[in-house]
């Protein structure tokens, strides 16, 4: 259903050649399932950050969003900055 999205969440960096890979995965999410939106997000350092992401997909007219982390590991980002952004939102 098109009030479906998928936000893949990633740390972010200043190369912005370190998102090809999110890209790629956000692309091949997208080609697996036209039904849903789906956007990529960053902690820090690119664009967009959670909210703007979330703010997107709202205004597309989704009304159910799934945040995916996309961290290699369950560091201090994902127990403790993800759930406060999610909070937020």
């Amino acid at each position: 259903m098109m009030d479906e999205g998928v936000i893949l969440f990633a740390h972010g960096a200043r190369d912005a050649r370190w998102a090809e890979p999110f890209e790629a995965v956000a692309a091949r999410l997208a080609g697996h399932c036209p039904q849903q939106h789906v956007r990529l997000a960053y902690l820090e350092l690119m664009r967009p950050d959670l909210a703007t992401a979330a703010q997107q997909l709202a205004d597309a007219g989704c009304r159910r969003v799934t945040v995916v982390p996309m961290f290699l590991g369950a560091g201090g980002h994902v127990q403790r900055d993800l759930p406060a952004l999610l909070a937020q939102l």
